[in-house]
């Protein structure tokens, strides 16, 4: 049985720290897709050395080629080395890659940083041997363009002074299960874009979860804020397949409402579905 997190709400922080205080520090990224280059180029936008930073890809050419085009090469590396020459690691994979890292030798000293969803601290505790602090950020367009928010467990101060230099404004979450719910609120601008004039449908819907996650309403406005202008339906439609990665929780949003379930049906499909990828990594 879950247990109940009625009315645990949780605190938010504006940006508004620089990040000077990393001067020393070396920052890897493993996983460099969509959200691993969108958070590399906005620790370079805001003037953290791209010397000091490592980025790691899976081996996808386009990956590759959006690296080149961005600048970053040189800030190519092997997981190895990040994790030999970092400080700091941002695990930026998909869920389902993660027994692939298993092996790495990460520094007890490091200071990681997971944005992989539905994985719980547990199990990167049992699978990579390390500990780590879990975030959960909007997507790498809302990161760009400075209007990204996201979710910490547990409270880091390092890491929330990363996040404010990022731009991110952060929700400090009193309970790890609530990383379920806020992750299907980082989802609703692909809702939105999937399923035209929804918005009186998923402010009702996010109301009805709220007894969880008070805080859902409020991300509900900041969704239907932050959806981008698009010049063609193709525009659209990439932009969605860029939101929805293979198995996770924001395509199982999009396929629900496609198959014409109602917005509550469809968030709750979301919420099972990274209870889901939870689930496969609990030691049996």
């Amino acid at each position: 049985m879950q247990k109940e997190l009625r009315f645990q709400k949780s605190c938010f922080i504006m940006p508004q720290s620089s990040l000077d205080f990393l001067s020393k520090e070396s920052i890897g990224i493993i996983g460099c897709g969509h959200l691993g280059r969108a958070i590399a180029l906005q620790l370079v936008s805001r003037g953290y050395p791209s010397d000091r930073l490592r980025l790691s890809l899976s081996g996808s050419k386009r990956s590759l080629q959006n690296i080149i085009d961005c600048g970053l090469q040189s800030c190519l590396a092997r997981n190895d080395e990040i994790c030999r020459d970092c400080s700091i690691i941002f695990i930026a994979i998909p869920p389902q890659s993660l027994p692939e890292l298993r092996g790495l030798s990460f520094p007890q000293d490091a200071m990681v940083i997971s944005c992989m969803a539905g994985v719980s601290l547990q199990a990167i505790r049992r699978i990579l041997g390390v500990e780590a602090v879990r975030i959960m950020p909007s997507g790498p367009s809302s990161i760009q363009e400075k209007r990204g928010i996201t979710a910490i467990y547990p409270d880091n101060e390092i890491v929330i002074r990363i996040l404010q230099g990022l731009d991110l404004r952060v929700y400090r979450l009193l309970d790890e299960d609530l990383m379920h719910i806020f992750t299907v609120g980082v989802c609703l601008p692909a809702a939105f874009l999937v399923s035209e004039d929804c918005d009186r449908a998923m402010e009702e819907a996010c109301k009805c979860l709220s007894w969880q996650y008070p805080d859902l309403a409020e991300i509900h406005s900041w969704a239907r804020n932050v959806l981008p202008a698009f010049g063609t339906e193709e525009e659209r439609r990439d932009h969605i397949g860029r939101m929805a990665t293979k198995g996770g929780i924001t395509e199982a949003i999009v396929e629900s409402l496609r198959e014409n379930d109602d917005m509550l049906t469809a968030l709750e499909k979301g919420i099972r579905r990274s209870r889901d990828i939870s689930g496969r990594y609990e030691e049996k």
